[in-house]
């Protein structure tokens, strides 16, 4: 899989958390909420982390 196609991943697994996150809100889920808030900020940090990982040996 190459860079791009990674990147692509993660944003559309954050936009599905996101997703799933309002939804569990609509209908008072409140665990479920939480869960989906925090499988979004984990998609976001894997993301931040394979970007820098991409800017640092993109130089070599």
């Amino acid at each position: 899989m190459g860079n791009e196609n990674m990147v692509e991943l993660l944003d559309k697994l954050i936009e599905r958390s996101e997703r799933w996150s309002k939804d569990a809100e609509k209908r008072k889920d409140l665990n479920s909420s939480i869960f989906y808030e925090g499988q979004t900020k984990a998609f976001e940090e894997v993301k931040r982390m394979f970007k820098r990982n991409i800017d640092n040996y993109s130089h070599l």
